[in-house]
């Protein structure tokens, strides 16, 4: 992850109204919606990682999104089903009845960051 994403991600959610729990978004009346329709006003993580970077993007960002969130490691990473496997964990984490908004804030300040090779090359 890249520090201008995790920048976007905790501003994003820094505002407790644009997360919530069991759908990846919702809109004004909490009915569900697509994590890109134009109504959604709140998004899980998943969703709201989707609608910051695009799902593709996402893809990319969920394995590590998991291991440093959702504190689950998914050990093959040649794995085909990876991305989605992190993503599944993340959804649990997010939906699990002790997961508050203080959580998910203290989880995304925690996030490391790329920062590319050092001079060493390590």
């Amino acid at each position: 992850m890249m520090q201008e994403e995790k920048d976007r991600l905790i501003e994003f959610f820094a505002d407790e109204n644009r997360w919530c729990k069991g759908l990846d978004a919702i809109d004004e009346q909490g009915e569900p919606v697509h994590y890109d329709d134009e109504q959604a006003v709140a998004w899980d993580l998943v969703g709201g990682v989707c609608h910051l970077f695009g799902w593709p993007r996402a893809l990319k960002l969920f394995e590590a999104l998991s291991r440093h969130i959702a504190h689950q490691r998914h050990l093959d990473s040649a794995f085909r089903g990876q991305s989605m496997a992190a993503m599944s964990s993340l959804l649990d984490f997010n939906d699990e009845r002790d997961t508050t908004h203080e959580l998910i804030m203290a989880r995304l300040q925690e996030l490391p960051v790329w920062r590319g090779r050092t001079a060493g090359g390590a």
